[in-house]
C-alpha cells in the first residue's frame, strides 16, 4: 500500500489502542523487560536461534531532500525509520493495537482519565551516555506542543494537553494533567512522532535517542545508514550491526532489487505485485493495513445530495474493486474506516450490496438521469480503486472521468483541493480516526463532514473509562458516518513488504513504522 502524505498526515496520531484494553489501558501495565517491539514477527526462524551481525539492506519508495532527522517532524519513510529505530516512546502499540511497556513500565489514570502518570524504566541511557529522566520526557512533549516546530503530532495531542499540564513529578515519574478526559491517552503517546529526545536537544543529526540504532549518515533524498547501539537497554539487542536504507522510487525497479538479492527488504508492494513475492522472496503483511476510497466534498454539488452519495455507494461492486486493489485479501468495508476485526466495529454491520438498479433509482430521486463526475488520483492503489470503481459504476449510469495525475503534484495540486479524489489511508485506532476524518477541524476531513451528533458521540466515547459506553457511542457514530459521509470505502488492503529469504524478526506496525530492533539475518 502506498503510504504517502495521506498516510503521513495521520502518523502524528500514532499507533492504535490495545484491542484487549477497551478502556485505554486503564489497568496499569506491569513492569518487565519491555519485549516490544522485539517479537520475531517475520521469517520462519532457525533452529539455532537469532544470529548476530550483518547489515540489512532496505529499499524504500520515498525520500525527500528537505526532510529533517528530528523525530517530532517525521512524515516520510526515512524519517520514520529514524524515529522508530533511534528513539523510543513511552508505550508501544503493535499492529493489533495491543499496548506494551517501552520507556514507561506502567501508567495509571486518575481524575476520570483527566490525569495520567507514567513510571519510567530505570537504567536507560541515551547514546551519549546521559541517563533518561522525566525532564527528558517533559522537554520532548513541550517542544511538540510548540506551534513553531510544526510537529507531526501537534494536531492530535494539543486538544488534550497543554505545556503547563506536564509535570516531571520526580526523576522517574511524568504526569500529564489533561485539558479534558481521554481514556485513550496511552495510545497517543505510542506515536513515534512523540519519541523521547534528550532534554534541551536541538541537533538530531546523530539520532541521539535511547533506541537500538544511531545515525551514521543521512541523505534524506537518497539514503540512510544506521549503526548498532551497543548499550541498548534491551539486553542482547539489536542483532544487526547496521541497517542501510536506499531510495528506489520506481516500483518495478525496487521489486527487482529485492528478487535479485541486492536488497533484503522492499516496501510499498501493492496490487498484482504482491503475487510476485514467491520463491526466494516472501510477503510480510499487515492485512488491514489501510483503506482505499473515493472521497468527495460533501458540501459541494452534486455530492451535497445524500441520495447521490448513496447511489455511488450502491454502484460499487466491492469484491470486484478489491480483487484488483488487494488481490487475495477480500476485506470489504461498509463505507467507514474501521475494519471488521476491530473491537469497536458495530455488531452486524455489513457493506452495501452491489445494486446498480437501486443506484439508478436513487439518482432519479435526486433529479438525475445519470451522474458525470471527475475523480483525481495517481498511479498505484488510488488509481486502481478509481478505475475499478468506474467499471462497476457504469451500469448505474454513473460515468467517472479519471484524472490520472502525477504523484509528484497530487498532494500540492489535488489533495484536499479537488472535490473528488481516490485515496488510501493507513489504519488508525477509532479514537484517533474519527476526530481526524469526520470532525469539522479534523486535519484529514476529506469529505468536509460536519455532524454535531457524531462529535458528541466521539467525545463521550473518548472521555469514558467504561468499555461498554465506549463501544456503544463509537458504534452509533460509525453508523451515522456509514450512512451519510460523502465517501465510498470499498475495502481494506494490506501494508505489504517484500522480504528476502534471510530476513527474520522484522516488525511493522500500522502507518508504515518498521522496527529493526530484533531483525536478524540467517
Amino acid at each position: 500500500m502506498p503510504y504517502d502524505i495521506d498516510r503521513r498526515r495521520v502518523l502524528g496520531v500514532g499507533a492504535g489502542l490495545a484491542a484487549g484494553l477497551l478502556a485505554g489501558g486503564l489497568a496499569a501495565c506491569g513492569s518487565g523487560s519491555g519485549s516490544s517491539p522485539s517479537a520475531a514477527s517475520s521469517g520462519s526462524g532457525s533452529a539455532a536461534g537469532p544470529k548476530r551481525g550483518g547489515t540489512l539492506r532496505f529499499g524504500t519508495a520515498a525520500g525527500n531532500a528537505g526532510d529533517s532527522p528530528d523525530p517530532a517532524v517525521a512524515v516520510r519513510t526515512l524519517q520514520l525509520a529514524i524515529a522508530a529505530n533511534c528513539y523510543d516512546t513511552l508505550t508501544f502499540a503493535d499492529e493489533d493495537y495491543k499496548l506494551s511497556p517501552s520507556l514507561a513500565t506502567e501508567w495509571t489514570p486518575s481524575n476520570g482519565a483527566k490525569t495520567w502518570s507514567f513510571k519510567l524504566r530505570s537504567g536507560v541511557s541515551f547514546h551519549d551516555g546521559s541517563k533518561l529522566t522525566s525532564k527528558d520526557v517533559a522537554y520532548s512533549f513541550k517542544r511538540v506542543l510548540d506551534p513553531k516546530l510544526a510537529a507531526s503530532a501537534l494536531a492530535n495531542i494539543s486538544p488534550y494537553l497543554a505545556a503547563s499540564g506536564i509535570d516531571a513529578t520526580d526523576p522517574t515519574t511524568i504526569t500529564f494533567n489533561l485539558l479534558k478526559p481521554n481514556a485513550f491517552f496511552p495510545v497517543i503517546v505510542s506515536a513515534v512522532t512523540l519519541s523521547i529526545v534528550k532534554d534541551g536537544a536541538t541537533d538530531f543529526t546523530t539520532g541521539n535517542g535511547t533506541g537500538p540504532f544511531s545515525i551514521s549518515s543521512f541523505d534524506p533524498a537518497a539514503r540512510l545508514n544506521l549503526t548498532r547501539n551497543h548499550n541498548y537497554w534491551k539486553n542482547g539487542l539489536p542483532y544487526l550491526d547496521a541497517v542501510q536504507y536506499v531510495v528506489i522510487a520506481d516500483d518495478a525497479t525496487r521489486l527487482q532489487a529485492l528478487t535479485t538479492g541486492s536488497e533484503d527488504v522492499a516496501d510499498n508492494i501493492t496490487g498484482a505485485s504482491t503475487k510476485l513475492l514467491t520463491g526466494n522472496v516472501r510477503p510480510y503483511m499487515l492485512k488491514a493495513g489501510g483503506w482505499v476510497a473515493l472521497t468527495m466534498f460533501g458540501d459541494t454539488a452534486p455530492f451535497n445530495n445524500p441520495k447521490v452519495i448513496q447511489a455511488m455507494q450502491y454502484a460499487a461492486n466491492r469484491s470486484t474493486i478489491m480483487s484488483v486493489v488487494a488481490p487475495g485479501i477480500n476485506l470489504l468495508a461498509p463505507d467507514m474506516p474501521i475494519p471488521p476485526s476491530d473491537p469497536f466495529y458495530p455488531a452486524g454491520m455489513t457493506p452495501k450490496a452491489y445494486d446498480p438498479d437501486k443506484a439508478k433509482s436513487l439518482l432519479k430521486a435526486a433529479g438525475m438521469s445519470d451522474l458525470n463526475i471527475d475523480v483525481w488520483a495517481y498511479e498505484g492503489d488510488k488509481l486502481d480503486t478509481v478505475v475499478s470503481y468506474k467499471s462497476t459504476a457504469a451500469a448505474a449510469g454513473i460515468n467517472v472521468n479519471v484524472e490520472n495525475v502525477p504523484h509528484d503534484t497530487f498532494f500540492s495540486n489535488d489533495f484536499l483541493k479537488k472535490p473528488a479524489i481516490g485515496i488510501s489511508v493507513a489504519r488508525l485506532h477509532i479514537a484517533q480516526a474519527l476526530p481526524e476524518l469526520y470532525s469539522k477541524g479534523g486535519a484529514l476531513n476529506l469529505t468536509h463532514f460536519e455532524n454535531p451528533q457524531v462529535d458528541q458521540l466521539v467525545e463521550a466515547a473518548v472521555s469514558s473509562t467504561d468499555a461498554a459506553t465506549q463501544k456503544r457511542n463509537f458504534a452509533d457514530a460509525l453508523t451515522i458516518i456509514s450512512n451519510s459521509a460523502a465517501n465510498v470505502i470499498p475495502g481494506w488492503e494490506g501494508q505489504v513488504y517484500g522480504l528476502g529469504s534471510r530476513v527474520n524478526g522484522m516488525l511493522a506496525t500500522n502507518g508504515g513504522q518498521v522496527y529493526q530492533t530484533a531483525t536478524w539475518l540467517s
